[in-house]
């Protein structure tokens, strides 16, 4: 049996990879006490892979920058309608925020650290990695 391409889903999933790029751009912590406002787009690749807070001036260096590509890669992969690479990417993304906001949770107090400080990026960046995850299962149909 064929397998064919919801392309409502695949849209779907397209808008959440542009959400997912967008939000790795903007701001995603507000200032409180020691805690500078920061975005992912200021932390070091290397340093949230090793576990620790460093920071960058380069974006291209930055978590945000292969946060902007796995969005790109989601968005090519509801074109094409392809589960695993959108998949693959949504998780990639939603990974790299959930690390990201617990590293930033852990290097501060925690108890510093509530749900209201946290900006558009992160919200847009986390939520829209996690819908596009959960609507790849609906990304392809049976033929009959």
């Amino acid at each position: 049996m064929r397998q064919g391409h919801r392309v409502r889903v695949g849209v779907f999933i397209s808008l959440c990879g542009i959400a997912i790029a967008v939000g790795a751009v903007l701001g995603w912590v507000r200032a409180r006490g020691a805690r500078p406002a920061s975005g992912i787009n200021h932390a070091a690749l290397s340093g949230l892979l090793h576990w620790s807070q460093t920071y960058t001036s380069s974006f291209l260096r930055s978590s945000g920058f292969a946060v902007v590509i796995a969005g790109v890669l989601v968005v090519v992969g509801g074109v094409l309608g392809s589960r695993v690479a959108a998949g693959l990417f949504s998780v990639v993304a939603l990974a790299a925020g959930i690390l990201w906001v617990v590293l930033e949770a852990t290097r501060y107090s925690a108890v510093d650290f509530p749900f209201s400080d946290l900006r558009i990026g992160a919200l847009l960046t986390i939520a829209a990695s996690l819908l596009a995850l959960v609507s790849t299962a609906f990304l392809r149909r049976r033929r009959v």
